[in-house]
């Protein structure tokens, strides 16, 4: 009866294990960053990814569904007139949906245009706070009202308030998790970061992207000039590869707006 009970349990845990989604580690890496950059984001990866796995964060998105050749590519910091212009062009000429975490207060004057064209062109406008502040040196209505002042100027440009929302820095703790749910949120992080926040030099960040990308991959950029000039390889080697590109609520398989 014990071996039965055994053999039970051990079925039960495997098929559980099965059905559990496989969480990444956060990969990007380059020889042009130095000793203590490297060291500070092994640190921050590992900070963050840990209560990730153990499941005492909830509702915080790494990556995406690891058995099928698709990834999603994301844009931070967005809105400005110029780079996220060139963005727009690169992915409509390969016809490739992003998304957009962008930050509310840069939301005015000729970036209103850049912000309806990304929606108008089918990409996600979502939501990366209102002043782009670390959300883990506030308390909880801090938190909140960073996402809502930031949804709220996106739904007045867009016509959508969206519900999926990028920290600053990705800068979490579990007071930020919290509030962030509580207000029906949920967090997209990433699994591979391009490093084009640091990396001047779009081919390092183009051999740091090709050489470590996954299945299922959330993929990290910002709309820099080096990410201007990334972008256009990226996608063409990637596809060459058989990646297909997927809008990260597709990819995903929830809703972005409210």
């Amino acid at each position: 009866m014990r071996k039965l009970f055994v053999l039970f349990a051990l079925v039960l845990q495997l098929t559980l294990l099965a059905d559990s989604p496989i969480i990444y580690d956060i990969r990007g890496a380059s020889p042009l960053l130095d000793a203590n950059m490297s060291q500070f984001l092994d640190n921050w990866r590992t900070k963050t990814i840990t209560p990730i796995k153990s499941g005492e964060y909830q509702n915080v998105i790494v990556n995406g569904d690891t058995t099928k050749k698709s990834i999603s590519l994301t844009f931070d910091d967005s809105p400005d007139e110029n780079n996220t212009a060139q963005l727009l062009d690169i992915l409509k000429t390969h016809r490739v949906k992003a998304s957009f975490f962008m930050i509310g207060n840069t939301m005015k004057d000729t970036n209103i245009t850049v912000v309806k064209r990304a929606s108008d062109e089918g990409h996600l406008v979502l939501n990366h706070s209102f002043t782009h502040p670390r959300l883990s040196n506030l308390d909880e209505n801090g938190v909140i009202t960073q996402l809502d002042q930031a949804a709220t100027r996106i739904e007045s440009i867009t016509g959508h308030y969206p519900i999926l929302y990028r920290p600053p820095y990705g800068s979490i703790n579990s007071l930020v998790v919290k509030s962030v749910n509580a207000q029906g949120f949920t967090t997209v992080l990433w699994s591979l970061d391009s490093l084009d926040w640091t990396l001047k030099d779009p081919n390092a960040i183009i051999d740091n992207v090709l050489s470590n990308i996954r299945n299922g991959d959330i993929i990290l950029m910002h709309r820099t000039p080096a990410s201007v000039g990334a972008l256009a390889p990226i996608i063409e080697k990637l596809s060459e590869r058989g990646y297909t590109f997927v809008r990260l609520d597709e990819f995903l398989g929830m809703r972005a707006y409210r």
